[in-house]
């Protein structure tokens, strides 16, 4: 059947085959998102217990928290092209099942803030609004990446093809780079260590990061033998294009994560500015180095 928009569905109390077994396709539906539903808490429950978590809110200006919304979306449906919390690959929509983890993402939040006492009827709407929606970046990537985080594989237990399967090699480095580099350091970036760390760095500190920052890259993909590493193949094939290229992406997601949180401003002096990007950019480095690995 087709519905707006032209996308087919299936009647709810249509029989789908699962494993071994026949279900109801509501049931099917159901288990999918509470995979991501709890997906979701697994990995944001750091960032839901972090005070300048909820402290940013009332600093951070509403169309920057739109603006990284938006960009959410888009990372979500990233994540989803390598590992989406559907199992089968052809029930996947992308757009869609991005959408659906924006929503998981502000359930699971606004249920979380609530049993811990972060907001009430006494606290004005918009900023219990502002701080959900905030919370629902974290939630809503741990939802997206709910099968890689929880381990659940088709029959079989063999990874099933993935769109993101078919990118070039190029294409799939990059991507898996700025995914792995964000969600590893979404939970640190808005805390207040990357700074205090920073303010108290010499310039040889700083130049001793970024050297350990490749080397560690360098250690964790072509060195340690976590993954048989495939032929070396497009502009990112040799180790040093792909060390050096991947270094530059995650300090841009180092960047763009300390301007959200308020941490970056045009009225930032300049060496402070390179030097906690540089900082957090250990963390987007490990995490991007994770990325390739995993995704």
């Amino acid at each position: 059947m087709r519905g707006p928009f032209g996308i087919a569905y299936s009647p709810l109390n249509t029989m789908v085959e699962s494993e071994e077994t026949h279900q109801p396709l509501w049931l099917k539906e159901l288990r999918d998102l509470a995979r991501g539903f709890c997906g979701a808490l697994v990995v944001a429950l750091p960032l839901l217990y972090t005070q300048e978590m909820w402290e940013r809110v009332r600093f951070l200006p509403t169309w920057m928290l739109l603006l990284a919304l938006l960009l959410t979306y888009f990372a979500n449906m990233g994540y989803i092209l390598f590992e989406g919390y559907k199992p089968e690959p052809e029930r996947q929509r992308v757009w869609l099942d991005a959408l659906t983890t924006m929503g998981i993402g502000v359930l699971s939040s606004g249920i979380t803030l609530a049993l811990i006492g972060r907001y009430d009827f006494s606290m004005p709407f918009y900023l219990t609004a502002k701080l959900i929606l905030l919370e629902t970046i974290p939630t809503s990537f741990g939802a997206s990446l709910a099968i890689n985080q929880l381990g659940v594989r088709t029959r079989g237990n063999d990874r099933a093809k993935q769109p993101a399967d078919d990118f070039s090699p190029d294409r799939r480095k990059m991507l898996a780079t700025l995914l792995g580099a964000l969600l590893f350091s979404f939970n640190i970036a808005p805390t207040e260590e990357p700074f205090l760390i920073t303010i108290s760095l010499s310039g040889w500190h700083v130049l001793a990061i970024v050297l350990f920052s490749l080397f560690v890259s360098y250690l964790m993909v072509f060195f340690a033998d976590f993954v048989e590493k495939e032929q070396k193949q497009g502009f990112l094939g040799p180790v040093w294009a792909e060390t050096g290229v991947s270094y530059l992406a995650s300090l841009a997601i180092s960047a763009i994560l300390l301007w959200i949180f308020g941490y970056l401003d045009g009225a930032t002096p300049v060496h402070l500015a390179v030097a906690h990007i540089i900082t957090l950019g250990y963390a987007t480095t490990l995490g991007g180095s994770a990325g390739r690995l995993i995704l």
